[in-house]
């Protein structure tokens, strides 16, 4: 009797993540013509110069991503919407941007500062 709850039980848990998979494909599918790109930069807000290293973290998407030596960054396969931007680097007070706009078939390009 142990043995055959086991066995529902399992599947009905495979059947739930197969068919959870099945709806993340189907909306990736679905949105790829509505897929865009969230770029920036990050400067120190007093000397202009751009910011190597700093830490992008994207609420919504449990995503982060690092500025590169030029201080840039870009996030590709961002869905339309609203999303929260956490900028932070050692040294330098963190910059939140909330409710930021990403809208379909656009490259968002942003200029953060981050101030000492």
């Amino acid at each position: 009797m142990k043995k055959f709850f086991s066995t529902i039980l399992v599947t009905a848990l495979m059947l739930s993540v197969f068919a959870d998979g099945e709806n993340n494909r189907s909306k990736n599918f679905k949105g790829d013509t509505e897929v865009t790109v969230l770029s920036g930069t990050v400067v120190d807000q007093s000397t202009g110069e751009t910011l190597p290293g700093a830490q992008v973290k994207i609420s919504g998407l449990d995503q982060t991503v690092y500025t590169d030596l030029d201080g840039n960054f870009e996030v590709q396969g961002i869905s339309p919407g609203n999303y929260n931007l956490q900028v932070s680097l050692v040294s330098y007070e963190e910059n939140k941007i909330k409710n930021l706009v990403v809208s379909a078939n656009k490259k968002s390009a942003l200029k953060v500062e981050l101030k000492r």
